[in-house]
């Protein structure tokens, strides 16, 4: 069995060579991932999408119309960045609409993935949830304060889907395996090799050289392991690429978590089969006796505002930190002139050149003293007024505030923007990130379906 993953996201593209080479290879289904919490809580809490509608139309119209012209099941997963129930209806909708433009007609299958909160609640009281992680036990009170939830469904909805005639399948947070693993498994093919093939191809062109952007990758199954190969005819998979893929994302080196069970890649061997196709054998697949079901979620933390200033004074950049100390300081005495408590907002000065990325955790060895600095002054707040008050005064702080060694007297930062203060928009933290056991895996995924006509 042949399968298809289009790219590593929708609306991060691919080219149409490789698309329609894939289509001509003969294909059995196609499908492509679109979304991911990689982007932080922001897109779910706010049930945005991270990518552009112009680049999630293109890639959707070349899929709808490559599916139905070879008659294959097409898959998306995690629809609209976050998988919720907002992001599911705007993928939905593009696809009807494209569907009118392109003159197509399908029956279309949504998949939901926010479920109820009296739902979620029954689980937590009944001590069916558990923390991924060092991080505190569910509670109700954690449950009902949450902006949005999502469950990461595994493939038994997909499959329902399919089983339901769904030409077409739009499906809310979902386990990126398991849009690929979906269609093997039904027609009986070994679990650790769908699951495993899944894996490798979910994020596209990360397994092809040259890497130049996203492209289609192409899994084929057989009895006793899988092939990966680009489509455009121009690109090769490695097999140290390939292999290096199932660390991908993944905290243990050999064993990947899916509902059902766990894959197994400890034994696995990757062969340069051609140039560009390489050979995998050797998976296995430890079938668990709890189903269980990533849940994620977010709450709302405030709003955040931001500003951006250089500094280049070679005594300030070598002594920022003591003086970012005092500006604080003074941030916060100007901040309760304006009756502003102190638990009311935080501020945070990110010196990019001097640890803003890897921070305590940076080599001694890789600190030259920086010729300038960035600075990321920002603060978070209830409200946006309070954010844009306070950020006011920590500009003006950083700016004006003298220190030893000082000669200039007009100010210590350069703007590259006018007006320098941004506002960023409602913060979210992720406050769910646990997992959920399921009797039936099909209980939260409710399935609709809709027969589009052009």
């Amino acid at each position: 069995m042949r399968l298809m993953a289009c790219s590593g996201m929708i609306g991060y593209g691919f080219s149409e060579v490789g698309f329609r080479r894939g289509l001509e290879m003969g294909v059995r289904m196609i499908g492509c991932d679109a979304g991911s919490m990689d982007p932080g809580p922001y897109y779910l809490g706010t049930a945005t999408p991270f990518v552009s509608e112009t680049a999630t139309r293109r890639d959707l119209g070349l899929m709808l119309r490559g599916a139905r012209e070879f008659d294959v099941p097409m898959i998306i997963g995690s629809a609209g960045g976050g998988g919720s129930d907002e992001q599911l209806a705007w993928t939905a909708s593009l696809v009807e609409d494209l569907a009118r433009h392109y003159g197509l007609s399908f029956k279309m299958a949504i998949i939901k993935a926010e479920p109820d909160r009296a739902y979620l609640n029954r689980h937590v009281t009944a001590g069916r949830t558990a923390p991924l992680g060092p991080i505190e036990e569910l509670t109700t009170d954690t449950v009902d304060r949450a902006a949005r939830i999502v469950a990461m469904m595994g493939v038994e909805p997909l499959q329902n889907a399919l089983n339901g005639g769904a030409d077409v399948i739009i499906a809310g947070r979902c386990s990126d395996a398991a849009i690929y693993a979906a269609l093997p498994l039904m027609h009986g093919h070994d679990a650790a090799l769908a699951w495993h093939l899944g894996k490798i191809i979910e994020c596209g062109a990360q397994v092809i050289e040259p890497r130049a952007g996203q492209d289609c990758i192409i899994g084929t199954l057989s009895e006793d392991g899988f092939e990966v190969e680009p489509g455009h005819p121009d690109k090769i998979c490695t097999k140290t690429r390939v292999a290096a893929h199932t660390l991908y994302e993944n905290p243990s080196p050999h064993e990947l978590k899916e509902p059902s069970g766990v894959l197994d890649s400890s034994l696995c061997t990757f062969t340069q089969v051609d140039p560009r196709t390489v050979h995998v054998t050797g998976s296995r697949f430890k079938s668990t006796e709890a189903y269980t079901v990533k849940l994620e979620g977010v709450r709302r933390a405030g709003f955040r505002s931001i500003f951006i200033a250089g500094v280049r004074d070679p005594v300030l950049t070598a002594g920022f930190a003591d003086f970012a100390a005092a500006c604080k300081a003074r941030t916060r005495d100007q901040a309760r002139s304006l009756k502003i408590d102190d638990d009311a907002y935080t501020v945070a000065f990110r010196t990019y050149g001097a640890g803003a990325v890897m921070g305590d955790r940076e080599f001694a060895a890789l600190k030259p003293a920086p010729t300038e600095l960035c600075i990321i002054g920002e603060v978070i707040a209830d409200d946006e007024a309070t954010s844009r008050a306070v950020l006011a005064k920590a500009r003006y702080a950083l700016l004006h505030t003298d220190f030893d060694g000082r000669l200039c007297i007009s100010g210590n930062l350069a703007f590259p923007f006018s007006p320098s203060d941004i506002s960023v928009g409602e913060v979210f933290d992720f406050s769910i990130w646990h997992t959920l056991e399921l009797d039936d895996p099909l209980e939260p995924f409710p399935i609709t379906y809709q027969e589009i006509t052009s």
